[in-house]
């Protein structure tokens, strides 16, 4: 067990320094192969950190999926007492979907975190968006999620 443990804690900074230093990096959403734009970092196969923004999804069996964004909603609320949450309609892949918008204050100002839920190809699957502007339309969210969720306005 030691030895997994050492062979894998030397491998990490490389593997970290591989997928940080590739200026062709892509991850994959569905199928869908997303550019990691220029100022970001894949922090895992599906999660992407920007320089003001946040982007990561989760895959679910069918029935895991309303209770799994309930609990995920429930916690993000307590780990940012006060938030205020408000539903919303969108889309994943073009499919339709539902979401919890919050909002809660943070060191350096007002946060705000969309988690998309719905079933995108066939996949049943959560995508969790935090900003630090409030988006109205699609048009303000950035171009890389857009590329997978949609507001419906």
């Amino acid at each position: 067990m030691k030895k997994v443990v050492l062979i894998a804690w030397l491998l990490l900074p490389s593997l970290a320094f591989a997928q940080t230093s590739s200026p062709e990096a892509t991850l994959n959403f569905c199928g869908v192969n997303l550019a990691v734009p220029a100022g970001c970092t894949p922090e895992s196969k599906y999660e992407l950190r920007c320089d003001n923004y946040q982007l990561g999804w989760l895959y679910l069996d069918r029935g895991q999926l309303l209770p799994v964004v309930e609990d995920l909603v429930r916690t993000e609320k307590k780990k940012h007492k006060p938030a205020e949450q408000q539903t919303f309609d969108g889309f994943i892949l073009d499919m339709p979907a539902k979401g919890y918008r919050l909002s809660y204050a943070t060191e350096t100002g007002l946060a705000y975190q969309l988690i998309f839920y719905g079933t995108a190809k066939g996949q049943p699957v959560v995508v969790q968006l935090t900003l630090d502007f409030d988006p109205e339309k699609t048009a303000d969210l950035p171009e890389v999620a857009r590329q997978i969720v949609h507001l419906s306005k």
